[in-house]
């Protein structure tokens, strides 16, 4: 039986620090002192650390260190990717096109370029959360700008058909926008075989620290800045760098990249554990998007009469760190919009439940959960816990 006092399961949201990134971070910190601008020694040597950071996380993309573009997350590298494509845009093309499903950073970027007077087109999903390749390929058509298509989704871990989408933005000559944040440390991550023109990642995501994260762009491809005002970044995001959090965003690549597969198939094992023991508890329990290719960290539930809200905060009060869905909408009002655009209503998606595996997971960690479990939501259908 595990000894820790709390049990995270949580990492879809984030991911705690790996040791190797803090030490790096630490290393950094305590040697670094010069700015990657600077010509001075000093200078020169940050940079170099900002530079191997950079081929660190190349390397995690399967791409090149000159497309890699660094910023202050995933966000940050959506937001970059679609202004900077709208900004440069000739009249004759005035069409977005995206999923339901997408990360609200998507989705938000997107309502603004609309705002602007640019055509967005939503692709929905089937019942299990997963965009039709051919129903999104049909959008192609003349006068789009952009297509974009997140690789995993954050709240079900649902894998989208990436690849397909791709080779058919190349063919019409459409750039493709791919949100590969909850995507990296998860699965082979090659860029150049989706045909992904940008791409987000984000450090912490997979062990990396809070704040930093890249936009990757494909030679060819020219946007304008988001953030301007100094040359960082080829010109293309400016401002002086974290060295320290690239620095830790750098080893925490290298150990995704290289242990991702033997990390996915333990994760997906704890996940099946889950999945099977909910199953044998709760006959009656809804897996969200469980007949779709998912990642292996995983598991979007809801059980009978049991608030996922509220369920959520019961399991807090007991250790547990889980979720309602995606971080970003925590505390809102409306219910998940990735679960209603699967199909379900409003009660059904302020049910749902996220558990979400990772790194620091431990298979006494799913014990203890599945263990106490039970009685939390007895504890929630009879109204007698502090969370109601």
């Amino acid at each position: 039986m595990t000894g820790k006092t709390r049990i995270y399961l949580d990492h879809n949201a984030t991911s705690p620090l790996r040791p190797e990134a803090a030490q790096a971070m630490l290393e950094t910190l305590a040697s670094s002192i010069g700015n990657p601008a600077s010509m001075h020694s000093e200078g020169r040597a940050a940079r170099a650390l900002v530079e191997r950071a950079r081929e660190q996380v190349a390397t995690l993309a399967g791409t090149s260190s000159r497309e890699i573009v660094f910023t202050s997350g995933g966000t940050e590298a959506i937001a970059a990717a679609l202004h900077g494509v709208c900004d440069r845009a000739p009249d004759r093309l005035r069409r977005i096109v995206v999923s339901t499903v997408e990360h609200s950073a998507v989705l938000t970027s997107a309502k603004a370029a609309a705002v602007k007077g640019f055509e967005v087109v939503r692709v929905p999903c089937d019942a299990e959360g997963r965009v039709d390749a051919g129903a999104f390929i049909d959008q192609l058509r003349r006068g789009t700008l952009l297509a974009c298509l997140q690789w995993a989704n954050n709240e079900t871990g649902v894998i989208q058909p990436v690849e397909e989408v791709g080779r058919a933005c190349r063919q019409a000559g459409v750039p493709f926008l791919v949100d590969a944040v909850q995507a990296a440390g998860k699965v082979e991550l090659e860029l150049w075989r989706v045909h992904a023109d940008l791409a987000a990642l984000s450090a912490h995501k997979l062990g990396g620290p809070q704040g930093v994260g890249a936009l990757v762009v494909r030679d060819g491809i020219v946007l304008s800045p988001l953030i301007s005002g100094g040359a960082q970044e080829r010109r293309r995001r400016a401002g002086t760098p974290s060295v320290a959090a690239l620095a830790g965003f750098g080893a925490a690549a290298v150990v995704a990249h290289d242990g991702w597969k033997d990390e996915s198939e333990r994760l997906l094992r704890l996940r099946a554990k889950i999945e099977t023991r909910l199953r044998n508890l709760y006959p009656q329990v809804r897996f969200h998007g469980q007949a779709s290719p998912r990642l292996g960290n995983t598991v979007n539930f809801a059980l009978p009469e049991a608030s996922g809200e509220v369920l959520v905060i019961a399991l807090d009060l007991a250790g547990f760190a889980v979720s309602t869905g995606s971080a970003c909408a925590s505390g809102a009002v409306e219910p998940s919009h990735v679960i209603r655009a699967m199909g379900l209503d409003e009660t059904e998606a302020r049910g749902a439940v996220r558990v979400s595996l990772g790194w620091s997971t431990e298979t006494a960690d799913v014990d203890r959960f599945l263990e106490q479990l039970p009685q939390v939501v007895q504890q929630v259908r009879e109204g007698t816990t502090d969370a109601v």
